[in-house]
């Protein structure tokens, strides 16, 4: 009996580190610096210098992007064709990968109620 509870509790142990970790495919097509080429809203161009947004995505899991003089930087992972992104101090957000591939990065956000789509080329 004793063997049989201790062979649970090692099971019920296991299972519980494993509930506990996120998710990661950590995308290595994602690793590298991006700069933006193009930025939507609803189809339509929202007149800001899509240029002006950079990405870093390091293999060690962590990132920093600027737009302008706006900077940040944090965390990364991927799950699938979801990009999670949890800059220092804030709470993770997400966004769904449209295109990735060696020289393009298109994805799409919700930025208050309004779907927006950012496309980057790989610059390094």
């Amino acid at each position: 009996m004793k063997k049989q509870t201790y062979i649970y509790a090692i099971a019920l142990l296991m299972l519980a580190s494993t509930a506990c970790k996120r998710e990661n495919d950590n995308n290595p097509a994602l690793h590298g610096k991006w700069q933006g080429v193009e930025w939507l809203a609803s189809g339509k161009s929202l007149g800001q210098d899509a240029s002006q947004v950079q990405f870093e995505f390091q293999t060690d899991g962590n990132y920093s992007a600027g737009f302008g003089a706006q900077q940040e930087s944090g965390t990364w992972r991927t799950v699938k064709e979801k990009l999670y992104t949890k800059a220092t101090g804030k709470q993770e957000i997400v966004v769904r990968i449209l295109q990735l591939d060696d020289n393009t990065l298109k994805f799409e956000m919700n930025r208050g109620g309004r779907q927006e789509t950012i496309e980057l080329k790989k610059i390094q």
